[in-house]
């Protein structure tokens, strides 16, 4: 068939959290089964905190690229993002934890917190995780014992299950703060330019659309843009439009054609080609490589 006509039928799954529980503490190797393996989508914030890792090629994906297991890293997953672990056997040689919670759990209103959660899970970051010194993880992060201990009661109060969280949160916060070169407003202004994006990506792409409504010149964006992430406005108006065209070929049915549609594109062969420039494969050759 051509590429107009291949339709993309299969997928991810998807997991939620009950509704009553908002929030889950878990210890990477009591949790970590082989269900847990194959790629997955979640509908909610999931923190993979990496306390000790032996040595060996022990990795995971998120939103298609594999990042290395590293004891001392914490790892951010957003709501709606792929992942997936490439061990295909685990005889914990790797801990940690697992931290997952809804965003209603957490986002009572609160400004600060809010633009935290924006800094951390935010699909456009590089790196989509922090480092922290593996022998100071408790001094780091005093909190995260608490919040465990907290979970694991039979009767584990709610409002400190929360204040715990957001207590963490801005620890993390911090930490990733500390290790950038380039903090305050200029961090800010790049986490209102991911804001921007995912809300015009699909139908603007030129940094102008984005400087007028961040109310700075194209050039300061570009140089904001650059300085603080690596990446110029365009380049990160591009990742995004590949982030969703990967996530909707593997997780719905769809031809390339709609896709190609949905996210603004002339045509499909143009779309076609804009996605083989970035990835050096064709859409049709992703879903094979993906699904092999």
């Amino acid at each position: 068939m051509g590429i107009h006509g291949v339709k993309l039928n299969r997928d991810i799954p998807r997991y939620s959290l009950l509704d009553n529980d908002h929030v889950r503490v878990s210890r990477l190797e009591e949790k970590h089964v082989a269900k847990y393996f194959p790629t997955h989508r979640h509908k909610y914030y999931e923190m993979v905190i990496i306390t000790s890792c032996e040595e060996g090629d022990f990795s995971h994906n998120i939103d298609f690229i594999s990042y290395p297991l590293r004891a001392g890293r914490i790892y951010f997953i957003a709501p709606n993002q792929a992942h997936g672990w490439n061990t295909k056997v685990y005889n914990k040689e790797y801990k940690g934890y697992l931290l997952t919670f809804n965003e209603e759990f957490l986002l009572t209103g609160n400004l600060t917190l809010e633009q935290h959660l924006q800094k951390l899970f935010n699909p456009l970051n590089v790196n989509p995780y922090i480092e922290f010194e593996p022998s100071k993880f408790i001094e780091t992060f005093p909190t995260m014992y608490l919040l465990e201990d907290e979970y694991k009661k039979e009767e584990s109060d709610y409002f400190v299950m929360r204040s715990l969280l957001e207590t963490l949160v801005h620890y993390m916060a911090r930490l990733k703060s500390d290790a950038t070169t380039d903090v305050g407003l200029n961090c800010q202004r790049l986490v209102d330019l991911g804001k921007v994006i995912e809300e015009h990506y699909k139908e603007e792409r030129t940094v102008e659309f984005y400087s007028r409504k961040l109310e700075l010149s194209a050039k300061r964006l570009n140089e904001i843009s650059k300085e603080t992430s690596g990446q110029t406005v365009t380049q990160m108006i591009h990742k995004r439009l590949i982030l969703e065209a990967k996530r909707e070929m593997v997780s719905q049915s769809k031809t390339i054609q709609a896709i190609s549609d949905e996210l603004g594109f002339e045509n499909a062969s143009y779309f076609a080609r804009f996605f083989k420039k970035h990835e050096e494969v064709s859409p049709t050759l992703f879903m094979e490589q993906m699904f092999k």
